[in-house]
């Protein structure tokens, strides 16, 4: 009920009561060109597909619904693209020879409506180029993927190739579509999506590993035992609002913060921690980058660490279940056959510990997408786009009364977060070794 008002307010005015029908007003609103983000969400299916043709055994038959659905994403992809580029060269042609129709749709082709028309024609044909060039790529990606399939020549290179050619296209294909995007959209809320990957990925990375390393470490049974799984599961149930502030005041700007003190000690300059939108990049090599290769800002990275204190203990715990649950005669039997302790690792304890593993990954994917209260808590009167995230996004519409237009961001959010999960799933499932 809750996922079917959201669609239905999207789609009306409701500030803050129910006003006009809009149909995709809102959507277009925060994605810029609809088409173009179709584009993209074809192209990072393609991209699914790629990194599925590059991982899977060769070795094994190809049954089921997969080689079909794969060859279906990419050619979809194929024809999208080609339309596209189709569409963008009519057009190019018809503004430059002086088309009244062309002339009255010029503002929702070009990119900056305000800019230089020459220079916006020249982006258009690159876009074109780069569609017809993608649509070229996916084509023989779909010739290889055919010739694994159907003739068996050398399935392991031509479906690998055909992977690689795949992944390259696709990420043409999201270059020019995230470009429009960001030109026409809401980059607000676009760049919150970014934000977003950031924690999702620093977060949950640290995250499992150092709950391997702590569940390793309490698995071989170390003095005070139950003490330190105690500590280490301790922050886990401290509520959220207390330990964020406490963050916040850690980790704050001024001088007389706990963080900048210890850093005042050891020779560093203070620095601004959770107020800092400067790339992390920038502070640890001194080089100016932008946009997605920039990576984190400090702010974020800070995030991060909340993130990382808050839930580690959780991951510890769970996966020294997982540990705990796998027999010991296997190990005997390794040690045994003279294993050492990397190949123990890596043929026993790996394979039976993925799935607990790939559940970590899973719920911790949905959880950083959803995360609010703690980032909301540390920024407190702080203005800090790079530490918005889409939930963050979604609450300041809320907090103007735009609640059709913040209905929409929140199903686009479950949108994404419910192709995140389903990609995990397509991907990495089949690699999980369950126990009967």
């Amino acid at each position: 009920m809750p996922i079917c008002l959201a669609v239905y307010m999207s789609v009306h005015k409701w500030r803050p009561v129910q006003s006009r029908f809009l149909g995709a007003s809102h959507y277009e609103k925060a994605l810029g060109d609809l088409t173009s983000a179709l584009l993209v969400l074809a192209a990072f299916a393609v991209m699914i597909a790629g990194v599925w043709l590059i991982t899977r055994d060769w070795r094994d038959p190809l049954r089921g619904r997969g080689p079909a659905l794969v060859l279906g994403v990419i050619s979809l992809l194929l024809l999208a693209a080609v339309a596209r580029g189709w569409q963008l060269h009519n057009f190019i042609d018809g503004y430059e020879k002086g088309a009244v129709w062309a002339s009255e749709i010029a503002s929702q082709m070009f990119f900056d409506r305000r800019g230089d028309p020459a220079e916006q024609i020249a982006l258009l044909t690159g876009s074109v180029r780069a569609f017809f060039g993608a649509a070229g790529l996916l084509l023989v990606a779909t010739i290889l993927l055919l010739t694994a399939i159907i003739l068996k020549l050398r399935p392991r290179l031509t479906g690998s190739l055909a992977g690689i050619l795949s992944i390259y296209a696709a990420g043409q294909v999201v270059s020019v579509g995230w470009t429009k995007m960001m030109t026409s959209g809401d980059t607000d809320f676009l760049n919150s999506l970014i934000h977003t990957v950031f924690y999702c990925i620093g977060t949950i990375t640290i995250q499992v590993s150092l709950g391997l390393i702590i569940a390793f470490a309490l698995y071989r049974k170390l003095r005070g035992f139950a003490v330190f799984r105690f500590v280490i599961f301790l922050p886990y149930v401290v509520p959220v609002v207390a330990m964020a502030t406490v963050f916040r005041l850690i980790y704050g700007a001024r001088e007389s913060s706990l963080s900048n003190q210890v850093l005042a000690s050891l020779g560093i300059e203070p620095l601004r921690w959770i107020a800092d939108s400067t790339p992390i990049i920038t502070h640890l090599f001194g080089i100016e980058l932008s946009g997605l290769i920039a990576g984190p800002s400090l702010g974020m990275v800070t995030v991060i660490l909340f993130g990382v204190f808050s839930y580690t203990g959780y991951n510890a715990v769970i996966l020294l279940a997982g540990l705990t649950s796998i027999p010991g005669d296997l190990y005997e039997a390794a040690e045994l056959e003279g294993a050492t302790a990397w190949q123990t690792f890596r043929h026993i304890t790996m394979p039976l510990l993925s799935p607990v593993i790939f559940f970590l990954v899973i719920t911790g994917l949905i959880g950083t997408f959803q995360a609010f209260t703690h980032i909301y808590i540390m920024l407190g009167p702080i203005v800090n786009e790079s530490i918005h995230t889409g939930v963050i996004m979604i609450w300041r519409q809320i907090e103007m009364g735009k609640f059709g237009y913040a209905s929409a961001l929140a199903v686009i959010l479950f949108v994404l977060i419910i192709l995140l999960t389903i990609w995990q799933f397509s991907l990495f499932s089949r690699h999980q070794e369950f126990g009967e």
